[in-house]
């Protein structure tokens, strides 16, 4: 199979000096995936105009101008802050990378249309560009732009024929969380449609301060007692116990047949699903709503652990949640223009395979929904402490002998950009990759990355080969209890 070809870089990097500039420093939340470039992809039917492309994007990083900096690294502390332009941006200093190709081998060489609810992914040198940083040292080493974009173009080359594009957003997670790559594209999906949208103010000139920090420093002040951080599976610190996750993970890929596929469901089996389960608890419990958030996340750890595990294996769920509006109650800033990370693990219970096994899907959902609930600022706050002390760390729960990383980015819409205004007839199918230094690919992980336009929901996992099939038995006996069309 021949790589895309053809390639183009639109507006490379490059850097340019500016008299007046603000530093905004970023937190601790910011270090656990510096070492990774995160990169949403969409598949589109038509072929993207990237001049059209390239202006929205000049437009929208010229108003938000945290997207227009450069970031850099405080070697005395070891931490980073994005160095913001206040004057009039040149010519010649880039904003953001524009790449393109096009491919000299169809689209059918990669996938058949229409994508079938159980398919493999497509590669992610569609979506990334070979010069894309993989991690926070690059981005500074290079002064290269926050955002990268990369276009792949599937031009019909025969009557009949339809044409594609692969669109990229790649962005550092030590730089940008999901809430903040989610508003980027808003902003971005507005200036090509050329609408208004609410422009982050400009930042002060010299330093500026972090909400994060400042309340949570605050609060540790205090002297407060808080709750241990591995409630939140924030346990894994040190290179060694890194290292033996690399090895799992390693494990996980090359004995066990871990891959990355992607799963097209259609909405009527979701909506079975998740109406039966919300039924369930309030026929039990009427003073409590569980969430779709809850009954998938349950649904999923039951189905991909039925079987192919050890009943005495301890498990756990490692489901990111922002704590924005944790922020703001405690008298912080504003977080509605916040990009980066602000995140800790839900404070989900470990429990064994036997355990999980015993639990309806109800039950299991019911207790997610009340550790959802429980989530307070103490719990950011004891995250805010331990990740202060061990920048090297994951979310990975030290009490657990397997974590499954799950993450429902549905509610964010992402997935749901509107790329009509520069050339795309609809959205066919989207992916989520992890670009790092090594080429290590994280398993074990499930990302519910959004809807389709007709309803369908995207589910992008990579998983064990008996779990892959846990998972593809479980949508397929949903697909037979349901009429889908």
């Amino acid at each position: 199979m021949l790589p895309p070809s053809s390639t183009t870089g639109l507006h490379p990097a490059s850097s340019a000096p500016f008299a007046r500039s603000s530093q905004y420093p970023l937190t601790v939340f910011d270090n656990p995936f510096e070492r990774s470039a995160f990169l949403t992809g969409w598949l589109v039917e038509g072929i993207i105009d990237t001049n059209a492309l390239a202006a929205a994007l000049r437009r929208v990083t010229e108003k938000w101008r945290v997207l227009a900096g450069r970031l850099e690294v405080l070697p005395e502390s070891k931490t980073w802050q994005v160095r913001v332009p206040l004057d009039p941006l040149p010519d010649d200093y880039s904003t953001y990378v524009l790449t393109e190709s096009t491919s000299d081998v169809p689209f059918s060489t990669y996938a058949t249309m229409p994508i079938e609810t159980n398919s493999q992914a497509l590669p992610q040198s569609l979506f990334l560009h070979p010069s894309t940083p993989r991690q926070n040292a690059d981005w500074v080493a290079r002064s290269y732009p926050l955002t990268c974009w990369h276009v792949t173009h599937f031009p019909s080359r025969v009557a009949g024929e339809l044409s594609y594009s692969c669109i990229g957003f790649a962005r550092s997670h030590g730089i940008f969380d999901g809430v903040g790559a989610a508003a980027v594209m808003r902003a971005l999906v507005a200036e090509m449609k050329v609408k208004e949208w609410n422009v982050p103010p400009l930042p002060l000139e010299g330093f500026h301060s972090n909400p994060i920090n400042e309340v949570l420093s605050k609060a540790l002040a205090e002297g407060k007692s808080y709750p241990p951080p591995c409630y939140s599976a924030l346990g894994l610190k040190g290179m060694s116990q890194l290292l033996w996750l690399a090895g799992w993970h390693l494990r996980e890929r090359y004995w066990r047949g871990a891959i990355h596929r992607i799963f097209a469901v259609p909405k009527e089996c979701l909506a079975f699903l998740v109406d039966g389960v919300k039924g369930e608890v309030r026929h039990e419990n009427p003073d409590v709503e569980v969430t779709s958030g809850d009954v998938l996340t349950a649904w999923c750890m039951k189905v991909i652990y039925k079987t192919g595990t050890s009943p005495e294996t301890v498990v756990h769920c490692s489901n990111i949640a922002s704590f924005r509006e944790l922020i703001t109650q405690a008298g912080g800033d504003s977080m509605e223009y916040y990009p980066h990370n602000a995140w800790i693990p839900l404070p989900y219970p470990t429990l064994t395979v036997k355990e999980l096994n015993s639990l309806s899907i109800a039950e299991f959902a019911l207790a997610l929904c009340q550790a959802r609930h429980k989530m307070s600022l103490d719990h950011v706050v004891s995250s805010f402490r331990f990740l202060t002390s061990n920048p090297v760390s994951m979310p990975v729960h030290p009490e657990a002998q397997e974590t499954l990383t799950l993450s429902n980015v549905s509610a964010s819409r992402i997935l749901e950009s509107d790329w009509s205004p520069i050339g795309s007839l609809g959205t066919v199918c989207g992916y989520r990759f992890s670009a790092t230094p090594n080429n290590l690919v994280i398993g074990n992980r499930v990302y519910f990355s959004g809807r389709l336009p007709d309803g369908t929901t995207i589910i992008d996992v990579n998983l064990s080969k008996v779990r892959m099939q846990n998972l593809a038995k479980a949508i397929e006996r949903l697909k037979l209890k349901v009429p889908v069309g």
